[in-house]
Order: C-alpha cells, then sequence, then structure tokens
C-alpha cells in the first residue's frame, strides 16, 4: 500500500536554505515523477500551527515568494509565456523552489496560477504584459455557460500542476511543507464574467442582482472543479492547501453570504470528505471580507489569512480562538527599510499568540519589491517568533484606554524590537456600571480592580492605567514600574453644538466665542467629577451638574444628543488630544482656576513586585527603560503620596496644581517643585488649600514631599472639609 500522503516525524530544525542545486531547471527522474515515496517532513512548522499545535518558532513564508521580484525568476523558460512555465513541470518546480534557496522559508507554494480552473472549463485567458489577465470571450449569459465543459477531468487538465507538486515535492526534501492552492468561486466568476481585472467589478456584481440564478449555477461549475482539482493537488503531494478569495473585499455582507461563503465552505468540506484520512489543513483567504469572517468561523478550514486592513483581535474574537491566523501585514511595508521591516513585522506579531499563527503578508509580494526586504522580513520573523516568551499588557477596552496601552507597546517594540508583546483587554468595574457616578462606587478602584486582579493571577504581566484612575495604595505585591511622560494637565469644555458657530456666524474677526461665561443661566453641565462639579458649583451657583459616564466618544454623543439635555461637558483636554479630538474643545480651564486630579495626563504601568521571578523582573526592567519619564515621575509621586495621606480617591473633590523646574548642584541635577493642594465643600462654598515647596531628586524625596503638603493641609482646615464629606457620603449610602 502507498504511505500516507503526510509524513511528518516533527523535528523542527533550525531555519536553513536549500542549497542552489534544488532549484535547477532539469528533466524530472521517474521516482520524481511518482507520488509515493515521498521524503519524510523535517520541518512541520506549517502543520503544526495550522492545526494550533505548539511550535518551536512561528512559521512563515510569503505570498508570492515565487515570482518577478527575484532576478533568477527571470532566468528559467526566458522568452516564454507565463503560463508556459506553469505547464511545464521542470519551469514551475524550479521556479517553486528559487525562493527557498535565498530565504529561511518553512513552505514552499507550488508555482502556478489561480485561473487554470477557467482554462479548464475550456475559456481562453491570456496573460498581457502590463494590463494581467484577459479572456477574450467573456461569459455574458446561460448560452455561454453551456459552452463550458460540464464535466472536467481534472488529471486531464491540470495534470501538468500535479506533475509540478510531484516534482517538487520529492525536491524539497522534507526541507519545508508544500502548499497546494486554487482560487475561489467568487473570484474566478468575477473574472469570467469581467474578462479582466476590475476596480469595481460592476458587471459580475450587477449580475448578482439580475440573474442570481444564473451566478449560481456557474459559481457551482467552479466549486465542484475547484473540489476535485484541490483534491488531486494532495494526492501529487501538496501538503497544506490555500483558497484564494482575491475579490472577495468587492462584495457587501448579504453578497458575501450568498454568494462566496456558502461555496468557501463546500470547497473546505468537500475536500476534506474526499481526502479522508488523508486530508490537510486548510487556508482561507478572503481578501478585504475581515468583517464578514463570522460566515465562515464553523467551516472546515484551519487557517483564516487576513490581510492589512483586518483586526486580529476582533477576527480572534469571533472565531473564539478556535482556528490558525496567517498574514496581516502590510505588503507595502516591503518597501521601507530594514528597521521599519523589522519594527513592522514586531507590530503585527504582537497581536498573535505563538500557537496557530503563520507569519506572512496581508498580500503577495510585488514585481518592483527588492529580496533584501523579504530576507529581512523573514529573519525578523525568526528572531521574533523564537522560544522567548511572550509579555502580556492588559488594557481596559475603551478607545482611549486602548490608545494608551498601544502608546507603551510602540515604545517598549521600538526598544525591544525581538520581544513578542500583547494586548490584551479586561473590563474594569467602572465599565460594567456606566449608570453610577463615580464618587458612589465602593472602591477607589473603579478602573483598576479587575486590570489589577489579571496581573496578580498571572493573566497579564503588566497593566497600563490613566495614573489618575489608579488608586493612591496599589496592592502590596504589585508596584508602578513607569510612568509616562505627562501630556496636558487641564481640563477642557465641549459645548453643545447648538452653541458652536456656524457659518451663519463667520465674522472678519473670526467666529463668536462660547465660554462657559456665556451659557444662560441653569445650563446643565456633563461631569460625574467631584472635583469638577465642586469647583464649577463656586464660580457658578446657577448650573446644574448631571452625571455622564462612558468612553469619550459615548460622551460626545450624548452631549449632542438633545434628549439628554446637556449644555456642556467638561473632560480631561489630554483624552481628546490623544484621540485627535481636540477640535471639539471649546475652552480650556486654566490650572489656576480647575487644578487637575492627580496624576492627571500622565499613565502609570503596573507590575507584579516580585522582582526573584525573571519574567517578573525583565517586564519590569523593560517598561522602565522605555516608558519611564523621571521628571514627571517626580511630580505625580509628590500628588500620590499627598493623596495616599490624605486617604481618598476620585470620590472626594480633591485637586492639585504641580510644577517642576531644573536646577544643578554638585551632585548633579536637582528639581524645584511647586504644589497646591485643594479641597472643595461638595456645593462649591468652602474650600482649602495649601501651597509647599520643595527640592527633591527622588521619588522617595518628592514623595516625602507630598506627605508633609498633605499634614500642613489638614492642619490648615482641610480636615474638618474632609470629615464633613466622607460623613454626608456614609448617610447617603445608608
Amino acid at each position: 500500500p502507498a504511505p500516507p500522503l503526510i509524513h511528518t516525524v516533527h523535528i523542527m530544525e533550525p531555519a536553513q536554505t536549500l542549497p542552489p542545486s534544488a532549484c535547477e531547471v532539469r528533466e524530472p527522474t521517474e521516482q520524481e515523477l511518482s507520488p509515493t515515496n515521498f521524503p519524510p517532513l523535517l520541518n512541520d512548522r506549517m502543520l503544526r500551527a495550522a492545526r494550533m499545535e505548539p511550535v518551536d518558532r512561528v512559521p512563515v513564508w510569503v505570498m508570492r515568494q515565487a515570482g518577478r521580484y527575484l532576478p533568477e525568476y527571470h532566468e528559467v523558460g526566458a522568452g516564454l509565456d507565463f503560463f508556459t512555465r506553469c505547464r511545464t513541470p521542470r519551469f514551475a518546480s524550479a521556479v517553486t523552489l528559487q525562493p527557498l534557496v535565498r530565504f529561511a522559508l518553512d513552505a514552499a507554494i507550488i508555482f502556478s496560477d489561480i485561473l487554470v480552473i477557467l482554462q479548464a472549463l475550456g475559456m481562453e485567458c491570456q496573460m498581457v504584459p502590463g494590463k494581467g489577465p484577459m479572456f477574450p470571450s467573456p461569459i455574458t449569459c446561460d448560452a455561454d455557460i453551456d459552452k463550458l465543459s460540464q464535466k472536467v477531468d481534472v488529471d486531464k487538465e491540470l495534470g501538468y500542476v500535479f506533475k509540478a507538486l510531484t516534482v517538487t515535492r520529492h525536491r524539497l526534501n522534507g526541507h519545508a511543507a508544500l502548499i497546494g492552492f486554487a482560487g475561489a468561486p467568487w473570484t474566478l466568476f468575477a473574472y469570467a464574467i469581467e474578462g479582466s481585472g476590475s476596480k469595481t467589478f460592476s458587471k459580475p456584481k450587477r449580475l448578482l442582482y439580475t440573474h442570481p440564478k444564473m451566478a449560481h449555477r456557474l459559481l457551482g461549475m467552479i466549486t465542484e472543479v475547484t473540489i476535485d482539482y484541490l483534491v488531486g493537488q494532495v494526492r501529487a503531494g501538496a501538503q497544506l492547501l490555500q483558497v484564494f478569495d482575491s475579490w472577495a473585499g468587492s462584495l457587501s455582507e448579504s453578497q458575501f453570504r450568498e454568494f462566496a461563503a456558502p461555496y468557501l465552505a463546500k470547497i473546505a468540506s468537500g475536500v476534506k470528505a474526499k481526502l479522508g484520512k488523508d486530508a490537510v489543513p486548510m487556508i482561507c483567504f478572503a481578501k478585504g471580507a475581515h468583517a464578514s469572517i463570522h460566515l465562515l468561523e464553523s467551516s472546515d478550514y484551519d487557517v483564516f489569512s487576513l490581510d492589512w486592513t483586518a483586526d486580529p483581535e476582533e477576527a480572534q474574537r469571533i472565531t473564539k480562538h478556535n482556528v490558525a491566523f496567517q498574514g496581516n501585514m502590510d505588503p507595502c511595508a516591503m518597501y521601507a527599510t530594514d528597521d521599519v521591516i523589522r519594527k513592522e513585522v514586531a507590530r503585527v506579531m504582537s497581536q498573535f499568540g505563538t500557537l496557530g499563527h503563520i507569519a506572512n503578508l496581508g498580500h503577495g509580494m510585488s514585481p518592483d519589491m527588492e529580496p533584501r526586504a523579504v530576507e529581512t522580513f523573514v529573519n525578523a520573523v525568526h528572531e521574533f517568533s523564537s522560544t522567548k516568551p511572550v509579555f502580556t499588557l492588559g488594557t481596559r477596552g475603551s478607545v482611549l484606554a486602548l490608545w494608551q496601552a498601544h502608546y507603551v507597546l510602540d515604545r517598549l517594540l521600538a526598544k525591544f524590537p525581538s520581544v513578542r508583546f500583547r494586548i490584551k483587554k479586561i473590563t474594569s468595574t467602572g465599565d460594567r456600571n456606566l449608570q453610577l457616578a463615580l464618587d458612589k462606587f465602593a472602591t477607589t478602584g473603579v478602573f483598576t480592580d479587575a486590570l489589577e486582579k489579571a496581573l496578580l493571577e498571572g493573566e497579564v504581566d503588566c497593566v497600563v492605567h490613566s495614573l489618575k484612575d489608579v488608586p493612591s495604595t496599589i496592592h502590596e505585591a504589585t508596584t508602578l514600574a513607569a510612568i509616562s511622560t505627562r501630556g496636558d494637565v487641564r481640563d477642557a469644555v465641549v459645548f453643545n453644538r447648538k452653541y458652536m458657530p456656524g457659518l451663519e456666524d463667520s465674522t472678519e474677526d473670526g467666529a463668536r466665542v462660547v465660554t462657559l461665561d456665556t451659557l444662560p443661566p441653569n445650563s446643565v453641565i456633563g461631569t460625574s467629577s467631584a472635583r469638577r462639579r465642586a469647583v464649577l458649583k463656586r464660580k457658578y451657583p446657577t448650573f446644574q451638574f448631571k452625571d455622564i459616564r462612558g468612553n469619550v466618544r459615548t460622551r460626545l454623543r450624548r452631549l449632542d444628543d438633545p434628549a439628554n439635555g446637556y449644555d456642556a461637558i467638561v473632560l480631561a483636554a489630554a483624552g481628546l488630544q490623544r484621540l485627535n479630538m481636540e477640535a471639539r474643545i471649546g475652552q480650556f480651564l486654566p490650572v489656576e482656576e480647575m487644578p487637575h486630579a492627580i496624576g492627571q495626563a500622565a499613565l502609570g504601568v503596573q507590575v507584579r513586585a516580585d522582582v526573584t521571578n525573571a519574567h517578573n523582573a525583565e517586564m519590569a526592567r523593560m517598561i522602565r527603560a522605555a516608558i519611564h519619564d523621571s521628571e514627571s515621575a517626580l511630580r505625580c509621586e509628590l500628588e500620590r503620596a499627598f493623596l495616599r495621606e490624605v486617604g481618598g480617591g476620585c470620590s472626594l473633590p480633591l485637586a492639585i496644581y504641580s510644577s517642576l523646574a531644573k536646577q544643578s548642584d554638585a551632585d548633579g541635577d536637582v528639581f524645584k517643585v511647586d504644589a497646591t493642594a485643594f479641597v472643595f465643600a461638595a456645593d462649591g462654598t468652602a474650600t482649602v488649600s495649601t501651597t509647599t515647596s520643595a527640592t527633591v531628586k527622588t521619588d522617595q524625596e518628592a514623595a516625602a514631599a507630598g506627605k508633609a503638603l498633605c499634614q500642613q493641609f489638614l492642619a490648615d482646615g482641610a480636615a474638618a472639609i474632609l470629615a464633613q464629606l466622607r460623613k454626608d457620603k456614609e448617610a447617603k449610602e445608608a
């Protein structure tokens, strides 16, 4: 009996290239033409990754890795047209193996074309230089479909592909896995109707609406031939299969649901049913249709290949992490320098785990790209995806929180490009309840408790916070490894659009200015901050205040909806600026009038404190090296020490205003820090403020200054106001 079509021994050798002799153009031997007794597969990373099995490193290959960007490609069959190269096994095999002689790849993909199925059906296809594939007689009606071969003998019509696969499998000698492929029914249908490539494919799409029965008839024919063709490829030696739906992105979701997804699913199930125990992993690449991936989630594909516009996290969420993923890197990054390519590899691969991931581009190589770029790409994948550990950054899932997490991630990757990092979203207490005002929660860690829990339980290795959300006292088994460079500490007012000037309000001196001072009495101001409410009540006693929760965009939508009755809302300026929404800011509030929250506009990165654990120590070291800003930290450590001594959080109307000035002495740089602390009665009628100045050099000295500030603050009368605030809060809770 013939040996199994897939013979693996699970010995994953170090990355290496094939000898130059492997891609020599020579007639195949009798043994090389026999689809039996293939050499054992020594490098099965591709198969294991596709099956969600452990690998020593992430496998890598490149779509269109064999082709016109390689100088040696043009030497094979020089003077012959494209399809002649495809139909000549010795040429096709040589071209297939060329990139594996140059690069340490984990897979070869047979040199052929997706359009050969249409040729097998009887359509003439010409590859026109500078224009691409052209069909002189495209399909326009049912009569044209009648002229196609109603029963295709794939061995007869496409046997040259099978021979090329068999020869190549032998010549690979177990070095890497061999991929076979076919075009998806919709993409082939689009070419057959349009007669060429197109930006819109308006002709085939029009037919979907006007003659859906005819469309289904042709799609069904293509599907049946494709199944037989892919089965034949496996019998000839292919060890994985990829289905290319290059034009899937031209379809709406409803069209994809009816005219693409069913046929893609039928191919996977049909191929595996016919192969039985010899079935191989299958990859589906529906370019541009990642929003419709849920329609294929339960299909028989083992791997989904993502183009560069897809969100890997969303794709993994939709598929419940039950399938492997491939690709996602923008092919145009290959035009960049080596350093940029390495950074892009790190950025993309950080979004996937080490299990079930195949490194690749989000589409194929272009003829004007350089081989040097592929070598850099492959080497970067090898370096990045070796047996090094993964470091996971925890964050909330809001748009602003994700901006903050990516701010940290980008700096980590720039500093440590060969380390694997990933982001994991976690839902906080404050995110679960968007109705309750912040000062009504029983915990000071409204936005941090769940993140801290994930950190302590080892679910993540660090958590990225907006520092103003971090309680002054954190769990003793954790520590703040870094405080980022501080942004704009001011608060900002965003006004309801009804107050914003329109075209008719424009003057030579500019549009009219809207401020809090110009709002009418009894205006409704949205804020859930006790600090902001107390300060504004003091200055604008006629204003009404209404809680508003949710992420920045949610709050802006609520502001603009007349049904909610807000005239303006107050937000941290830094958040709007980070989301590129500063155009919505109608007024900045000076810190002298609206002192900022403790830690406002800085990020804090929390890690586990046990540095005897090597993983914890390395995480803390990298975070501090990439993120920490010592000058911002001095101000924030003073503020947090002050808050810690007070024993409060965001539920109390506390505020601070701090500044830092660099000085020098014989021992190096020292800093003069000035800080003024405030507390306000809930109704804004009473306030206490205390100012301090200190010369500090270390975080510990800054913290001592903050503690001293608090002690004086309490003595100056803040203790009485704080006692009343706490008494009122307890009474409300009772």
